[in-house]
């Protein structure tokens, strides 16, 4: 397939426009099929996490608010929890806003405290880091604590209503980064139960083994005994290094399993549905999308533009969008396997529901 796409002042390419539709309708018609398939399957509801912080640009809160929206129409068994870090006191208006919409759409909001905070404060007290890092780290490893928070989820429930909280996985938990969009049920009975936490590879999905893939903890099935028995390991681990990650959560993870796992074991592979990606390409098994790379409101709607528009000069967009070279190299691997057709169904549906949630404007429409 062609990277060419019509521009909207152009004539139309036809050919271009049926293979782009073509991709496109394999995307949802055959989706739709899985979702039915599935959809008899367990009958107790799944907590499904992300995390914010008051400090965490407010583009995050749009993108959390997609991913609900389509979690209701796309996997009602989940029930979505969003763990708020940060001092109350310092949360603007909007991001009060944001709450309460959150609230009223069907989610629980549950203000954490790290359990680990002080080891991450020692480190900016000892001079290592500043107190602007801690803020930036604050809500990636509230993830980690998720075992550590279920209790007292369960007990709110139960304080609510006697019996609530017999309805919950009390077992298992996922957790996403808030800039996800679901397409089919995240059910745990069409997957194995991970011994600590099922993880998806990041952009490169081959290897000569699981181990020398790098994951991406931007979507985790976890197993709440099997993560909150190792966590003091995994704080201990940390420490020794003074927090010293390059990307924060992930990297721990991918450092800590399996050499320093006392009991030396690997992480469970979380099929790539689960967590796929816009470069990837079209595919008919998607239960979950995550804007790892080129977001809408990270030169996504850029690249598109230029595509359509300098057809003759494939590598416009590398002056023109001025993105890192990351997000371009991304943005070639989307072109190469279906000229960027997933990623323009990624960004239809992303403004619909951004339409729902009253964010259209804010996000900007392609």
């Amino acid at each position: 397939m062609s990277g060419n796409r019509r521009g909207r002042s152009l004539a139309p390419d036809h050919s271009m426009i049926a293979g782009v539709f073509a991709c496109l309708l394999v995307c949802t018609c055959q989706a739709r099929t899985l979702h039915a398939q599935s959809s008899s399957s367990c009958s107790k509801k799944l907590f499904w996490f992300t995390a914010i912080t008051t400090k965490s640009d407010l583009e995050y809160w749009r993108y959390a608010k997609v991913a609900l929206l389509s979690s209701r129409d796309n996997s009602p068994n989940l029930v979505p929890v969003i763990i708020v870090g940060g001092a109350q006191g310092s949360a603007s208006s909007e991001f009060l806003d944001n709450l309460a919409w959150f609230r009223e759409h069907g989610g629980i909001v549950y203000h954490h405290n790290l359990t680990f905070g002080s080891d991450l404060q020692d480190v900016v007290n000892r001079g290592l880091r500043d107190q602007k890092w801690y803020e930036d780290v604050d809500g990636t490893y509230m993830r980690l604590d998720i075992p550590l928070i279920m209790p007292h989820l369960l007990k709110q429930l139960e304080d609510r209503k006697q019996g609530l909280s017999e309805h919950i996985n009390q077992e298992l938990a996922l957790y996403t980064d808030a800039d996800v969009m679901f397409y089919h049920e995240v059910n745990p009975c069409n997957l194995e139960k991970p011994e600590i936490m099922a993880i998806g590879p990041e952009m490169d999905r081959k290897a000569a083994s699981w181990s020398e893939l790098n994951k991406n903890s931007g979507v985790l099935l976890i197993n709440l005994k099997g993560l909150a028995s190792v966590l003091p390991s995994m704080v201990k681990y940390a420490n020794a290094k003074n927090w010293d990650f390059a990307v924060m959560d992930q990297s721990l993870i991918n450092e800590f399993f399996p050499d320093h796992d006392p009991k030396h074991r690997d992480l469970s592979r979380l099929p790539e549905p689960y967590n796929w990606k816009g470069y990837w390409g079209c595919s008919p098994n998607i239960i979950l999308t995550h804007w790892h790379g080129p977001k809408p409101e990270r030169c996504l709607n850029c690249y598109i533009e230029h595509m359509e528009k300098s057809k003759s000069d494939k590598e416009a967009y590398v002056s023109g969008c001025k993105c890192n070279d990351g997000y371009n190299e991304l943005w070639r691997r989307a072109v190469a396997v279906d000229g960027g057709g997933l990623y323009m169904k990624l960004i239809s549906d992303q403004n619909k529901y951004a339409i729902a949630a009253g964010d259209a404007a804010k996000i900007g429409a392609y």
